[in-house]
């Protein structure tokens, strides 16, 4: 096609992802306005993965709150999953015969979590643990067909009075945020994750905040999180029982609402707080300890905040996917009942063009999860129907049927590719699209 000395503008789509900055003269070229169901992951802008059913459903009533791809041994795969109607249940590994572990238990303001423990000494068997602020804490040992309750908890652990969060942390699991005493930390047995009472040491956080609602293990020393302020960097001099050991450095101000608003991310830790604020703590020789920044505002500004749900972070849910170097937040988007928004975040090219963001709205993950597939840990999802599904499948489709995926470029003027034009309007001869089709797909301009 012949451009008669038209000046070409090139505008490379891949490079720095969504922006939402209220000024749009600050939105920088090759950013997108609009990002939803894409993937920028090859420096392009491309349909996302797809998403395939695991299985068949535990339930068509049952909608997932929380979610884990457990092994009870190396060749034995199990997802468990937390339900709506107080049963915590497993697969055979291939999202079938699924198995009633625990009944019964509280919904009402339940938030509930799984972490992993046990393999404390030899011949000890691996060991799922669950707790969710109400019930009493529930243990899976190895591949059992119930679960039990925590076999020596704290004495503080006891009725309505259940921790909202547990840790593992080097040969120990902490736990806390119990109502009647939400500010303090216990720590179990090095040598049994289920005692706390033989080698009883807890310590005591003080500052503004209500109670303890995240902690997570990072370069040797554990993170924990307060609602709705305050995160602390715990580590110690020497293991011994006594609060002398222990030092207690606050490395960050916003805090967090829920046990999963957490995730570490390559060399660093990732977290929403629970005025829908991202940020990024990272470690440092400085201070001997981390510190943390704000991520989200420099090109999203109030867009998160906006959209989000804040009311129900509690519930949102980092992952981190690893082999794709991207964080997924599962979370409600503002006004709606079902956990159908994700925030993704791209961690790879942090260093030349910061932070790139997309969103989607496509898949109901209302409990989503990391699981293993062919040695790879890939991202998963259990939806409001008991459904397992496997994300970011090649496919790029769902259960087969194709999807919409949508990408806008910001208005601009072109000033900042040609200087002499700032302000005024620019008529273009013609618009060159580089697409590189794989499939059969519509593509509209």
């Amino acid at each position: 096609m012949a451009w008669d000395r038209a000046r070409a503008l090139e505008l490379i789509l891949g490079a720095e992802g969504l922006q939402m900055r209220r000024n749009t003269n600050l939105v920088t070229v090759g950013s997108l306005r609009s990002a939803r169901s894409i993937t920028l992951e090859d420096d392009s802008v491309r349909t996302a993965g797809g998403a395939t059913r695991l299985g068949s459903s535990a339930g068509a009533t049952l909608v997932a709150r929380a979610a884990i791809d457990y092994f009870p041994t190396l060749s034995t795969q199990r997802t468990v999953v937390w339900f709506n109607d107080g049963t915590i249940r497993k697969d055979n590994g291939s999202g079938e015969s699924w198995v009633t572990l625990a009944s019964g238990l509280t919904v009402l303001n339940a938030r509930p979590m799984f972490a992993l423990g046990g393999l404390e000494l030899v011949n000890r068997s691996r060991k799922l643990f669950h707790c969710d602020r109400v019930n009493a804490v529930q243990v899976l040992a190895a591949d059992g067909a119930t679960t039990t309750t925590l076999a020596t908890p704290p004495v503080d652990w006891s009725g309505a009075n259940q921790p909202g969060f547990l840790a593992p942390h080097e040969r120990w699991m902490f736990g806390g945020g119990n109502a009647n005493d939400p500010k303090r930390l216990y720590r179990s047995s090095g040598d049994n994750h289920e005692d706390y009472q033989s080698t009883s040491f807890t310590l005591s956080l003080a500052g503004e905040y209500e109670r303890l609602v995240a902690g997570l293990s990072y370069k040797g020393g554990l993170l924990v999180w307060g609602y709705p302020e305050g995160v602390w960097f715990v580590n110690y001099d020497s293991p011994d029982a006594v609060a002398t050991s222990w030092k207690i450095t606050k490395v960050a101000r916003p805090g967090a609402a829920g046990p999963y608003n957490v995730v570490a991310v390559e060399d660093d830790v990732l977290w929403i707080s629970p005025d829908g604020s991202v940020h990024l703590i990272s470690a440092t020789n400085a201070t001997g300890s981390a510190t943390a920044s704000d991520i989200g505002y420099r090109k999203l500004s109030s867009y998160i905040p906006d959209t989000l749900r804040l009311a129900t972070l509690d519930e949102a849910q980092w992952v981190y996917y690893a082999q794709k170097q991207k964080a997924w937040l599962a979370c409600y988007q503002a006004g709606t009942l079902i956990k159908q928004f994700r925030l993704e975040f791209d961690v790879r090219r942090r260093s030349d063009v910061g932070e790139r963001w997309t969103n989607s709205d496509r898949d109901v993950n209302e409990a989503l999860f990391m699981r293993k597939i062919n040695e790879v840990l890939v991202t998963a999802m259990v939806d409001n129907v008991g459904q397992v599904w496997e994300l970011d499948r090649p496919s790029r489709t769902v259960a087969g049927s194709a999807f919409a995926a949508e990408w806008q470029t910001n208005d601009l003027d072109v000033a900042g590719l040609i200087f002499s034009r700032p302000g005024r309007k620019t008529n273009g001869r013609y618009i060159q699209i580089e697409y590189d089709p794989r499939q059969s797909a519509n593509l509209t301009i």
